[in-house]
């Protein structure tokens, strides 16, 4: 099966953009009287869904519309907006300029965009408004384009760690504040990408234990660039002693322009693009695509690993290769390394797709020219039934997803709950690519995890789920595929389930997302957190959704069948 951008698009792409910079250009003629220090309120208009966006942009006094100048890039978190590093006060107050005019660094702090106000997780339509924010700031000012390091709080530390690994040539840095991740496998991008993660002593135990703590041990292994700094006596927030700190190790960045040496892993086509080549296409939906690359000479590329990929693309660099005779690209192929022979000019790119036998055909073509992040993509889904996390009890949604989670990982049961759902909602008809999956399933974007419990010790995770709290707004209960139970919530606790098809001397394997299990705040489990043994698997829940999409002839049909059932008792008082 091969997925990948669509020819149509590319070439409108390239029109867009070309468009595009003639406008900027014009307004970048004027943007260039600009002198600092400006505290500036700037909008750009989102390629997503036509929208104006709006961002904030502060020039130092040191910005005087020729020298280039460094930028800090700054996410908010939950419930933030674009100004909430500028003035408000439990970010400081307005630290962040004070600092960054001490300093000559410009800031910017973009919006998420989300059409209905939801926090985004810097994802989706919220990664693609960071990236268009970017942009414009870089066409109408004199912005150091190898000098751009990002950074963010809570929801924006974890955005932080997700836009590195998978834009790692447009990042010099990254300083993720009071932060969590999902996708460790995806850390081997951030190669020539260094990370400063800070995090308050006393922030436990969701983000530290959930987040830096892991992702360092992992870099460590690796030998990349990383550095925790553990504040002491500080909670989630630590901006009030560390912004000093972080400025200056932002200050000390530079881009890796053009390496030699490139590792890039991406789980969907979207984010397959890294310095000099990019993943266009996957065999297969579920495990993550990677390739290893490497220019050893002035004429050699050696593709050291490929896994996962039916099509790629290499962008030889003028700067690496001599591109005036012909490179040869050795390439894993089905039984050997297969040597590759082409003169490729450097406004040209070489596309290697992986034909029926194994080997590689190569073809030579005109260069893609596009902006940082790409918003028209080929659709993948149609939608015939709503996914909602609305309902009593069972909800479309919960049902859909779980069973694509079991189909994917072959286990008895997959569970799921609605807690921190931020997705936006689809219509029927409408037809989706993989942003508008990424958008329809946030927050959760995480590795799935197997592990084994007894139905008596399932029953009782279930039950400690069933409770009327108005903080739940009812999206507690666990969502399930393989088993069913009803439950009654006027009975004493304990009782409240009463009937299950879950035998309770039966051993059940369960998949579901990681953070179910490891950050305590997203499912109750009845005294067991951090006491269940867990494998952590390859696929994530967003490509189990696009392989069960794919599996159903690309139609998004969610439908509910009565596996949980609420008998309408009311919680005693």
């Amino acid at each position: 099966m091969k997925l990948k951008l669509s020819a149509t698009w590319s070439i409108l792409l390239i029109v867009a953009l070309m468009l595009s910079v003639q406008a900027d250009e014009r307004l970048a003629d004027v943007d260039r009287k600009v002198r600092g220090p400006q505290d500036l309120s700037l909008t750009f208009r989102s390629d997503f869904d036509g929208t104006t966006v709006p961002y904030r942009l502060y020039l130092p006094s040191a910005y005087d519309g020729e020298q280039k100048l460094p930028l800090l890039v700054a996410l908010h978190g939950t419930n933030g907006d674009s100004t909430k590093y500028f003035e408000h006060p439990e970010y400081g107050g307005g630290i962040y300029k004070r600092e960054a005019e001490a300093r000559g660094l410009a800031i910017l702090c973009p919006s998420e965009g989300d059409p209905i106000g939801r926090p985004t997780e810097w994802r989706g339509v919220g990664e693609l408004n960071v990236l268009a924010a970017l942009q414009d700031v870089c066409q109408r000012f004199e912005i150091d384009r190898d000098r751009i390091v990002l950074t963010g709080q809570s929801m924006g530390g974890t955005g932080t760690t997700y836009l590195c690994c998978r834009y790692p040539d447009v990042f010099a840095g990254g300083i993720p504040l009071a932060s969590t991740y999902g996708h460790l496998t995806l850390l081997e991008n951030l190669r020539y990408v260094p990370m400063f993660y800070v995090q308050g002593s006393d922030d436990w135990p969701i983000y530290a234990q959930d987040g830096p703590l892991r992702i360092m041990k992992r870099l460590t292994q690796l030998d990349y660039e990383a550095e925790l700094w553990m504040v002491p006596d500080v909670g989630h927030n630590t901006m009030a002693v560390s912004t000093p700190r972080v400025l200056d190790w932002a200050l000390q960045q530079r881009l890796v322009k053009h390496p030699r040496h490139v590792t890039h892993r991406a789980y969907l086509p979207i984010h397959g693009r890294a310095h000099w080549l990019e993943i266009v296409s996957l065999q297969e939906i579920g495990p993550f695509a990677e390739i290893d690359a490497e220019v050893t000479g002035r004429q050699d590329i050696v593709v050291h690993r490929l896994r996962n990929i039916a099509q790629f693309i290499l962008r030889p660099a003028p700067e690496l290769l001599d591109l005036s005779a012909d490179i040869q690209i050795r390439v894993p192929a089905a039984e050997a390394t297969e040597t590759i022979a082409v003169r490729c000019e450097p406004a040209e790119q070489v596309r290697l797709e992986r034909k029926e036998d194994g080997r590689w055909m190569a073809a030579v073509e005109a260069r893609d020219s596009v902006p940082f992040a790409s918003t028209r993509f080929e659709k993948i889904a149609r939608v015939t039934a709503i996914p909602t996390p609305q309902g009593e009890a069972e909800t479309s949604l919960g049902s859909w997803t779980t069973d694509a989670i079991r189909e994917a990982t072959g286990t008895d049961i997959a569970i799921e709950t609605g807690r921190h759902y931020r997705g936006l909602p689809v219509t029927v008809g409408q037809e989706l690519d993989l942003f508008d999956l990424l958008n329809l399933i946030r927050p959760s974007n995480r590795a799935l995890v197997r592990f084994t419990i007894d139905g008596a010790g399932l029953l009782e995770i279930l039950e400690d789920n069933i409770r009327q709290q108005e903080s739940f707004d009812g999206q507690f209960l666990v969502q399930v595929s393989g088993c069913r139970y009803a439950f009654d919530r006027s009975l004493p606790a304990g009782k409240r389930i009463v009937e299950s098809d879950i035998n309770p001397e039966q051993t059940y394997t369960i998949s579901c997302t990681e953070n179910l299990l490891s950050r305590g705040d997203m499912l109750h489990l009845a005294g067991r957190l951090g006491e269940i043994d867990y494998e952590t698997l390859e696929p994530t829940n967003i490509t189990a959704i696009w392989r069960y999409i794919a599996k159903h002839q690309g139609r998004v049909d969610a439908q509910v069948d009565g596996r949980i059932r609420d008998l309408g008792g009311s919680a005693p008082e």
